[in-house]
């Protein structure tokens, strides 16, 4: 096993699940990670406690729990009992509500933050590398007497066939020469580097010239951001989720303290420490991410996605096998999320605010449901629009594309009037997360969020076109709930925009330019959208981590596996290219998932799981949700589970 990460341990855990039930099996199992077995990078557990997980303490898992059901590759196996429904939220509230409950490497301020921590509230990624650590620790006290466990603290550079045959067909080299010989071998990477674009690379040979200041995506955890100096201009580039990471560590990280605005109790107050930078930043859409509605479940209870379903896509794609096509995006499921968004939120509109509509509530739903469940007389959309606009405010009418770039076609006279326009929209949106399921805006979002759970399923080991894939699923759908759903919890926003007002936090605005001055001898950044002066800085940082792209991964597993021809990545065919395409997943067979090598054969005894299977899957960033069905919620153990099945027979 090469990575003990989450998915990593998820391996381990369907391992010894697997041996436990067969203890007629002996098995040598050797896990090789340079970092620590459970939390592996990403998580590890020396982090800043200001690092937030963007899921919920109730979300996450790496143990099967009971609400899971048998996968359709090899059968279901229970989890041994030392972990037996050890969810992380399980987890937490027995660290927190028993005494006698044993745990391992919790310090004080851990301690402290479990007990303040609700089922509803968002982790720091140390705590949740806590829980890893202690799930991999039980696992490893309970393992079977039939399995035994090899840690490596060492990076696997090469896995190769051997060269002699051998009842173990591969060697895995390790960085200091080790050789491990093996029957089979579980590629779970997760998050690799990656080498720059070729404009990032021209930023980083100006700054090298001239004694400037570039820093390249990176985790946020692996960057010593005290090297940034208080009371200069920063330029950051990205308002993503890891640009939280950037502001929490220049301003809570020095000593500054956000305190509740006793004037306004959705608002915070930032008291600065005085080593701040003053943070200038930019990015497409101009703003950051939605906040997540403040819930007490994932999705919210009270949508009804109606038209979009697991059953719809079953039924659709049953169809498409049967006429000998394939499915796409765009014209098979993307009407429906539509659809399903408009109801939701004019559902919840006539629900919270009736005085909002003109003439009769109950008559304006009906309508919208006799439109939206009609689709055979002419366009759905179009009949929508003429009824929203006759019967409600403009400012109230639904527009998915609107909401991830609110500030399209405006201008702005300076930096101060698009900061003003930014920090108003970012306390609307702390409002609307506040409000909850009271929120049709949320809920629209949210009806959003269920319908990726289901675009998962449905587009999983090709179940569209290539072509649809990149343009209606990426661009369109992909792009557009992202920024919607994806967001941070809504304390983010309100660090935002109070840092705004303290006058840390700076916006260039939409669509940002920064390049490199030669005469001025340092950055510079503007926005067309902005009409002020533009921002001068030695210094600019990207606020996202490297590209999930094996492409373009500097790891030396991944290089050596293309150079020995063991893979290749997954290549899409479009009707207007002149030959596939590579993309930025490896190429692997269908579940469980083997490597296929560079002359198209599969590899047995290799497979992968994880962030390299975006070639199959998508989404896969996304950690298994607790209580969920395997092959549906938690796609991650699923995987994990048809692959222990495949390789003990």
């Amino acid at each position: 096993m090469i990575g003990a990460g989450p998915r990593g341990l998820s391996i381990l855990e369907r391992i010894a699940a697997h041996a436990a039930s067969a203890p007629e099996k002996s098995l040598d199992v050797h896990l090789v990670d340079p970092f620590p077995p459970g939390p592996g990078h990403v998580w590890r557990t020396d982090q800043s406690r200001l690092f937030l997980m963007n899921t919920p303490s109730f979300f996450p898992t790496v143990v099967p729990s009971k609400a899971t059901v048998d996968t359709s590759g090899g059968a279901y196996v229970a989890p041994i009992p030392e972990i037996q429904g050890l969810t992380f939220e399980a987890w937490r509230r027995s660290v927190a509500e028993d005494s006698s409950f044993p745990y391992i490497g919790l310090s004080d301020e851990d301690l402290a933050e479990v007990r303040e921590l609700t089922r509803t509230g968002f982790p720091s990624r140390k705590l949740y590398g806590t829980y890893l650590a202690d799930v991999f620790a039980r696992l490893r006290a309970g393992l079977p007497k039939n399995l035994r466990l090899s840690c490596y603290s060492q990076e696997a550079v090469r896995v190769a066939p051997a060269e002699t045959e051998s009842a173990t067909p591969y060697l895995v080299e390790l960085g200091d020469g080790v050789l491990l010989a093996a029957h089979s071998v579980v590629l779970a990477l997760g998050h690799t580097d990656a080498r720059l674009r070729e404009d990032q690379r021209d930023l980083m040979e100006f700054a090298e010239s001239r004694g400037l200041h570039y820093w390249p995506p990176a985790v946020p955890a692996d960057v010593r951001w005290e090297g940034l100096p208080g009371g200069t201009n920063v330029l950051v580039r990205g308002m993503g989720l890891n640009f939280h990471d950037v502001l929490a560590q220049l301003t809570e990280g020095r000593g500054g303290v956000f305190e509740p605005d006793p004037e306004n109790p959705e608002r915070l107050i930032y008291r600065a420490c005085g080593r701040e930078p003053k943070v200038w930043v930019g990015s497409r859409r101009g703003t950051p991410y939605r906040a997540k509605a403040l819930l007490d479940s994932y999705y919210p209870r009270s949508t009804e996605n109606r038209y979009f379903t697991r059953a719809y896509v079953d039924r659709t794609q049953k169809l498409a096998r049967e006429e000998g096509r394939r499915v796409d995006f765009e014209v098979d499921y993307w009407p429906l999320i539509r659809r399903d968004a408009q109801w939701n939120y004019y559902r919840t509109l006539v629900r919270v605010n009736p005085g909002s509509i003109s003439g009769d509530p109950r008559e304006f739903l009906d309508r919208v449901d006799e439109i939206l469940s009609d689709v055979e007389h002419g366009s759905w959309w179009n009949r929508m629009d003429r009824l929203v606009s006759e019967r409600i405010p403009r400012n109230l009418v639904f527009t998915p594309e609107r909401l991830t770039c609110p500030f399209e076609g405006q201008s702005f006279t300076s930096h101060e009037e698009y900061a003003a326009a930014l920090v108003h929209f970012l306390d609307r949106d702390v409002s609307a997360s506040i409000e909850g399921e009271d929120s049709p805006l949320k809920m629209a979002i949210g009806s959003l969020n269920q319908a990726r759970a289901v675009v998962k399923y449905a587009v999983r080991d090709h179940g569209i076109s290539d072509e649809s894939w990149v343009r209606g699923l990426e661009r369109e759908f992909g792009s557009l709930v992202d920024g919607l759903a994806s967001g941070p919890p809504a304390l983010r926003i309100q660090q935002m925009a109070a840092l705004a007002r303290a006058g840390v936090l700076r916006f260039l605005g939409p669509d940002p330019v920064f390049r490199a001055d030669e005469e001025e001898g340092c950055f510079i950044a503007s926005s067309p959208w902005v009409r002020d002066e533009p921002v001068h800085s030695d210094w600019l940082i990207e606020a996202l981590a490297p590209a999930n792209d094996v492409r373009v991964s500097t790891s030396p597993l991944i290089g050596r596996l293309f150079e020995d021809g063991l893979a290749r990545p997954y290549q899409m065919h479009f009707a207007d290219a002149a030959a596939p395409v590579p993309t930025k997943g490896l190429e692997v067979t269908k579940p469980p998932y083997r490597l296929v090598s560079a002359s198209g054969e599969a590899a047995d005894g290799i497979y992968v799981l994880g962030l390299q299977l975006s070639s199959v899957q998508w989404g896969t960033a996304i950690a298994a949700e607790a209580d969920a069905a395997l092959e549906f919620g938690s796609g991650t153990v699923a995987d994990s589970n048809d692959i222990v099945a495949d390789i003990l027979g």
